[in-house]
């Protein structure tokens, strides 16, 4: 008879913050800060999501200035409201990205795609470095990061005029 294998328990593994005991909070530089069971504040720290695709509310990863992992918060609706208003403003400037409305022109210059767009924000220009750089999802959405990383995206390029459609397609 053969043994069975081990099962690997992530939940004992993972530092995970219980809800009820944590509170976060913003200073007035808007740097995130921790405080457990209203002791001294930790921080500041920033958010990492370990989903941002399939469940950007789940699993979020809080780093010290040293990139050292301090917990991680299972589910965001758990958090007060407070707590959970301090966390979404810092992931709206971490995982910050323009929706692209429309392509006027991708021109390859020494092997580099440059890109002229028109986004939610007004114009854009911008290259990226590698194929990397751009990560097609189902149902027709497309994640871009620019040389300087940028995020830009397309939520279903189907949904771009035909013209875009035309341009966009040979680069994805």
């Amino acid at each position: 008879m053969t043994e069975p294998l081990p099962t690997y328990d992530l939940m004992n593994e993972l530092a995970l913050l219980d809800p009820e005991r944590v509170r976060f909070s913003a200073d007035e530089y808007d740097e995130l800060y921790l405080c457990i069971d209203a002791g001294e504040p930790q921080g500041p720290l920033t958010v990492q999501r370990a989903f941002p695709v399939s469940e950007a509310d789940e699993f979020l990863s809080l780093k010290d200035a040293d990139d050292a992992e301090v917990g991680v918060i299972r589910r965001l609706d758990q958090l007060d409201a407070a707590s959970r208003t301090a966390i979404e403003e810092q992931l709206q400037w971490s995982y910050f990205a323009c929706t692209i409305t429309a392509i006027h022109s991708i021109e390859v210059k020494y092997h580099v795609p440059h890109w002229d767009v028109e986004t939610d924000r007004g114009p854009r220009v911008f290259q990226y470095g590698s194929r990397r750089d751009i990560r097609v999802l189902p149902r027709g959405r497309v994640l871009i990061r620019d040389a300087d990383g940028n995020g830009y995206e397309i939520p279903d390029v189907s949904r771009l005029d035909a013209a875009s459609q035309a341009i966009v397609e040979v680069y994805i």
